[in-house]
């Protein structure tokens, strides 16, 4: 069999062991399920692609039998670290939305281009120095309150600090530099703080 793309998401799955036959898959969508176990079956020879979203997976695992994966989506999970992926030197964009991150750790030597960590508790940019080739970068709805760390990044073309904590303008020194920048949003909740603006 040479499948190469499978959706399989919207189910009640517990696993993919199943999915070991599958030598020539490209391209996996097992989101909205119930697994709690990530990439548990035999790796195919060059996937490319997963979702994995809203899941219950609390822990990043069995990425390096994918050496060729360059986009790993794990949004809507229980995952409180980045770990496992040092081995992954094709992936280009890793999507962590809606987790339990407090920190940015685990991505040293990984060529990343897009990054998005939307909706988690983390409070500060630490671990982008790591991240030299990044372009996109979603942090909004975090509790970041200063901008340090940014500096490092100087390829970085999209950033979102929406919803955040920043409450003084002078923390922009640490995007002055980024001569590559088109896009900044730093829009305040303007529920909780009662204003509302956009740089």
């Amino acid at each position: 069999m040479y499948l190469q793309s499978i959706d399989l998401s919207c189910n009640g799955l517990t696993t993919l062991a199943p999915l070991s036959s599958l030598k020539h898959l490209l391209k996996l969508n097992a989101s909205s399920n119930k697994l709690t176990n990530m990439l548990d079956f035999d790796p195919p020879a060059a996937l490319e692609w997963v979702d994995l979203s809203d899941n219950q997976i609390s822990k990043i695992e069995n990425v390096e039998k994918n050496p060729y994966l360059r986009q790993l989506f794990l949004d809507k999970n229980c995952i409180e670290k980045i770990q496992g992926l040092e081995n992954n030197k094709h992936l280009r964009v890793l999507s962590l939305n809606e987790n339990k991150f407090k920190r940015i750790t685990g991505l040293k030597d990984i060529n990343l281009e897009e990054l998005f960590l939307s909706k988690n508790y983390i409070d500060k940019l630490h671990g982008l120095e790591a991240l030299p080739f990044l372009r996109t970068l979603d942090m909004s709805h975090n509790k970041v309150t200063f901008l340090n760390g940014l500096q490092h990044v100087s390829n970085l073309r999209f950033l979102n600090l929406s919803f955040n904590k920043i409450e003084k303008v002078q923390q922009l020194r640490y995007v002055e530099g980024l001569e590559l920048l088109t896009e900044l949003d730093m829009c305040y909740n303007p529920i909780q703080n009662k204003k509302h603006y956009r740089i």
